[in-house]
């Protein structure tokens, strides 16, 4: 699901602007490639500041609606945050793993969040007197909206540079010092 999710995000971008970060594309091609996605981006980059459906959109999901509001919103947040990274990193975007994981999970809690408010919605148009679904949904969402939150904001402003050298560390055997002392599984006393 996560590579569905990661493939989708950038499938457009690629196509558009693919041959700007491929090194064996010929100048000629990158520039008609500049072209083409300035041509693209200056139409879609300003529809994603601004939301279709405005404050009172989607009441048919009653109590839910704020949480799919919130989808909207923050899908618009994540196509900009994905070309701000595309911008910032360029074709090294690919080997920042750790930010496109977090683009990938903000995806997945937003879809995650339109299928129980969907559902929940279709459970309640079959049977009315039963909130249950909307207590559910409210309550997955709200803390879904959490992680969201979190990860939009540990998109530019987290600790993995720090962790990769450290991790380069780890492999070059640098800190063995913290396996001492330490009792091993399997081993006798």
């Amino acid at each position: 699901m996560r590579l569905f999710i990661a493939r989708e995000a950038v499938d457009t971008h690629l196509k558009i602007a693919g041959a700007l970060i491929d090194p064996k594309t010929p100048m000629k091609a990158k520039f008609a490639a500049l072209l083409r996605s300035g041509l693209f981006y200056a139409t879609w980059y300003p529809r994603l500041w601004f939301g279709l459906r405005g404050r009172f959109g989607y009441r048919e999901f009653g109590p839910l609606a704020t949480h799919v509001r919130f989808v909207e919103r923050a899908s618009r947040k994540l196509a900009r945050t994905l070309f701000h990274c595309m911008v910032r990193f360029g074709p090294k975007l690919e080997k920042r793993q750790a930010v496109l994981g977090r683009l990938v999970e903000i995806g997945a809690e937003l879809l995650a969040i339109t299928a129980a408010c969907s559902r929940a919605q279709t459970m309640v148009k079959q049977d009315p007197a039963n909130r249950g679904p909307v207590e559910l949904a409210d309550l997955f969402s709200r803390q879904a909206r959490r992680r969201v939150e979190d990860r939009f904001a540990a998109v530019f402003d987290n600790d993995d540079l720090a962790a990769y050298a450290v991790a380069q560390q780890v492999i070059r055997d640098e800190h063995t010092w913290l396996e001492q002392g330490m009792a091993r599984l399997g081993e006798e006393r």
